[in-house]
């Protein structure tokens, strides 16, 4: 997956405490993909934590749930969520997606990509973990960020940072790796996957202002991301003239940053007689 050198145990607890937003995406794709009392989950991508707790309430004592971050700084946090449950009902580690020699081959019954895929470099790679780890017959899915969805925050990062003559690049993207509804498809189908769908959903995310939005993106490290490549004198000017963007759109009625969210599901192949 994607470097998060950036993140800290700060940024981490305030993903924790304000990660709803990905949460209820998740909690419709656990329901979607049809997870039950006994089955075997795995996370990828867990973050914090706080999907697996959701899934293992729903697969029971007799179910098992696996999460895989490579920060170990959610992972820290998703062990002790879990720190007083049996403890051969779950199991997180630090890694990544593109290499999770750490599960076995056709362990799992789901798997999963809680708005984690669009973080994975190497998607090719992912997959075929995914599929490797799966049982014949077993299922993944995926909320993802689709690369043509607006994004408030890039609009205007892009807008002020070129007004001043400098390099746009992705920091403010924290390096972010979208994919379209076809190409997300096609990755499915290359891998090996069949009876692939991938629904298209816009999901709107409200703020109450914009010094709201500017104190989320500053917890989550997306701001420093922005500015931590400009000149010293250039800094505090760019983080002004964001904000002062962020309360004119508001005042041209503005209220929240809205995106277009793909639900994936797909399914291994059942061993051949």
């Amino acid at each position: 997956m994607s470097g998060i050198d950036w993140d800290t145990p700060e940024i981490a607890g305030h993903y924790d405490q304000n990660c709803d937003h990905q949460f209820e995406k998740g909690r419709i794709l656990i329901g979607m993909m049809g997870i039950d009392k006994g089955d075997t989950v795995l996370d990828v991508g867990c973050g914090t934590g706080r999907m697996a707790v959701h899934v293992a309430g729903i697969i029971g004592p007799y179910g098992r749930i696996m999460g895989i971050d490579p920060s170990s700084h959610r992972i820290a946090l998703a062990q002790a969520k879990f720190s007083q449950l049996p403890k051969g009902n779950s199991g997180f580690l630090v890694g990544q997606a593109e290499n999770m020699s750490a599960v076995a081959t056709g362990s799992v019954g789901f798997a999963y990509f809680c708005s984690s895929f669009h973080w994975i470099d190497d998607k090719k790679s992912a997959l075929t973990e995914v599929l490797r780890v799966l049982k014949p017959g077993g299922t993944v899915g995926m909320t993802t960020r689709d690369k043509g969805s607006p994004d408030t925050m890039r609009d205007i990062n892009d807008t002020i940072l070129s007004r001043h003559n400098l390099p746009r690049g992705t920091a403010h993207t924290g390096g972010m790796k979208r994919v379209t509804a076809q190409e997300l498809s096609g990755l499915l189908t290359d891998a090996g996957f069949t009876g692939v769908s991938v629904e298209p959903r816009v999901i709107t995310r409200h703020y109450g202002s914009p010094d709201e939005i500017i104190r989320h993106y500053d917890k989550r490290g997306r701001l420093r991301g922005i500015t931590d490549n400009l000149p010293d004198d250039m800094k505090e000017t760019i983080r002004t003239e964001i904000a002062e963007e962020l309360k004119r759109r508001q005042h041209s009625g503005l209220t929240g940053s809205g995106n277009v969210t793909l639900y994936a599901r797909a399914l291994k192949p059942c061993a051949r007689t």
